[in-house]
C-alpha cells in the first residue's frame, strides 16, 4: 500500500509539473505562429492550448468529481470537437487561457491530494472507455496533457 501511495503522490506531482513545462513551451513559441489563417485554426498552437484548457475544465475535473461523489455511476459523454466548434475564441489571449488552465489544475491537484486513499479506487462507467477507477482517469488526464505538450512543442521548430 505504501508503494501505491508513493505512486499516487508522484502522479499528482507530475500532473502539477505540467504547468511549468506548459508555461515554458508557450513562452518559446514564436508569436507569428500562434494563429494561422482561420481555416487552419485547429492546427494552431492557440487552438491546442484552448483544447487542453477545455479538457481540464469541462471534462476531467467534472468526471473526477462525479466518480468521487458516487453520483455518477455512468459518466457523461463530452463532445469536445462540438464544444470547440461552438465556443473556441481565437481572440482569447494566450495568458488568459494559461491562467485558466493553471488555476483549474492547481485546484484539482489540491483536491486530489486531500482525498482518502479509498477514493482512488472508486469507479464509474463511461460509454466509450468502460468502467475505470479514479486513478485510471487521472493517468489518462496526464497522458492527454503530455499529448498536448508534444503538439505545442512541435511549433518550437516552425
Amino acid at each position: 500500500m505504501e508503494e501505491l501511495e508513493a505512486y499516487r503522490r508522484e502522479l499528482l506531482s507530475t500532473l502539477e509539473g505540467v504547468i511549468p513545462v506548459l508555461s515554458k513551451t508557450i513562452a518559446a513559441i514564436p508569436p507569428n505562429v500562434w494563429l494561422p489563417p482561420y481555416e487552419h485554426a485547429a492546427h494552431a498552437p492557440h487552438y491546442t492550448l484552448s483544447h487542453l484548457c477545455v479538457l481540464e475544465i469541462h471534462v476531467f475535473y467534472p468526471l473526477l468529481q462525479g466518480i468521487v461523489s458516487k453520483k455518477a455511476h455512468l459518466l457523461p459523454l463530452f463532445d469536445d470537437n462540438a464544444w470547440m466548434a461552438n465556443h473556441y475564441d481565437p481572440d482569447t489571449p494566450v495568458p488568459v487561457i494559461l491562467e485558466e488552465f493553471t488555476g483549474q489544475r492547481l485546484q484539482e491537484v489540491s483536491w486530489l491530494s486531500s482525498l482518502p486513499s479509498e477514493n482512488w479506487s472508486a469507479t464509474a462507467r463511461h460509454p466509450w472507455w468502460g468502467e475505470h477507477t479514479l486513478q485510471w482517469w487521472v493517468e489518462l488526464q496526464l497522458e492527454y496533457s503530455h499529448q498536448h505538450l508534444i503538439q505545442l512543442a512541435a511549433f518550437l521548430t516552425v
